[in-house]
């Protein structure tokens, strides 16, 4: 789990540092506050040396090209003068990483009419250009008291053709993430419940499911790779017909299985949940992630979702101080993490006080 999280030039934080992050982190703020950012910056982080991420939040904002002004869109202000900049600290195992992140440069002449990054290249231009074509990644770890620093690079680029990775072969992670964007697919859930499955595990998904709709008495996996449910009908129906409520909940519940001792990651955690519902979502998350050991981030812009994460956080038994909101303030290009504790955020709530 992270202790401390420092972000430096990334899409549109210049500077942002989460000092304390508990078990359970709800980021709040305004609109275009930089809140997906900080979960991207978490998920890049979490995987250091694994520079197709970058990309990969790009496609979850519905960004699919990869061009040179693809790579530009993570550097803050797409400035790519300046090195995108991570750092952060765990608890188990006690590491501190630092990630840098830069552009990859190609020398090009652009064709007549051509996109160079977002700029049109003149025809009459002679001198070649510097081109983006890729990121080239650093990544150092200092692990407990030692004071060997570990350093790692890799690579991706472009090369016309296809992408092309270079990965260090002498670096396996201790910590995995996974990120549930806020128009995820559900196109994992079949895996995962079929490893649930094998460790025997399924009874307890189930159980959580049925808090939400009682009529779901099993869950399969059928020889089409189809996830199915039984709903008291005369056939099994697959699981992504019964509604997206139910799908994202066996979505999140599903990660936190399969994240143990990692990182969740859910931007706008509330989407295809009904507010009554939520209520049933929050015990679950608080079940599963205290269960398999899981931090998890989450932003919502929701006052009925910051309810339900307080009031069923205050009936959890054994529970210690593992939960907060953490709202972001935003004022020119500067960026702040104002802490509420759950006891703040309980008067705040009672009170009627607006906190997102």
């Amino acid at each position: 789990m992270y202790r401390k999280i420092k972000i430096e030039n990334f899409r549109g934080i210049n500077l942002l540092e989460f000092k304390e992050p508990k078990q359970f982190n709800l980021i709040v703020g305004e609109n275009n506050s930089c809140k997906t950012t900080v979960l991207e910056s978490i998920f890049i982080l979490t995987g250091p040396t694994n520079p197709y991420l970058p990309l990969t939040t790009n496609v979850f904002r519905g960004f699919h090209l990869t061009t040179d002004y693809s790579w530009s869109l993570i550097f803050n202000r797409l400035n790519t003068q300046l090195p995108l900049k991570l750092y952060g600290e765990v608890i188990k195992p006690g590491e501190k990483r630092y990630l840098t992140i830069k552009p990859l440069k190609e020398k090009a002449i652009p064709k007549p009419g051509e996109i160079s990054g977002h700029f049109v290249g003149e025809s009459s231009g002679t001198a070649p250009i510097d081109r983006i074509n890729g990121l080239s990644y650093e990544y150092s770890i200092k692990k407990g008291s030692s004071k060997e620093t570990l350093k790692f690079s890799s690579y991706i680029k472009w090369t016309g053709k296809e992408l092309q990775r270079n990965l260090p072969e002498d670096y396996e992670d201790s910590l995995k993430g996974i990120f549930i964007n806020a128009n995820y697919g559900f196109s994992d859930n079949t895996r995962r419940f079929n490893n649930i499955q094998i460790k025997k595990q399924e009874g307890k998904i189930l159980k959580i499911l049925q808090k939400i709709e009682p009529d779901i008495h099993d869950l399969s996996v059928g020889s089409d790779d189809i996830l199915y449910c039984d709903v008291g009908f005369n056939e099994l129906v697959p699981v992504n017909i019964v509604g997206e409520g139910i799908n994202r909940l066996l979505s999140i519940i599903l990660a936190i299985y399969e994240a143990s001792n990692g990182i969740l990651l859910i931007d706008e955690v509330e989407n295809g949940f009904h507010y009554s519902s939520l209520p049933f979502l929050w015990e679950a998350i608080f079940e599963s992630a205290r269960e398999f050991n899981v931090q998890v981030f989450a932003t919502t812009h929701s006052f009925e979702n910051i309810k339900a994460y307080s009031s069923i956080y205050d009936k959890l038994e054994g529970k210690k101080d593992n939960m907060g909101l953490f709202r972001i303030e935003k004022q020119k290009d500067k960026h702040e993490l104002v802490t509420i504790t759950h006891e703040m955020l309980k008067t705040t709530l009672e009170n009627d006080l607006e906190v997102r």
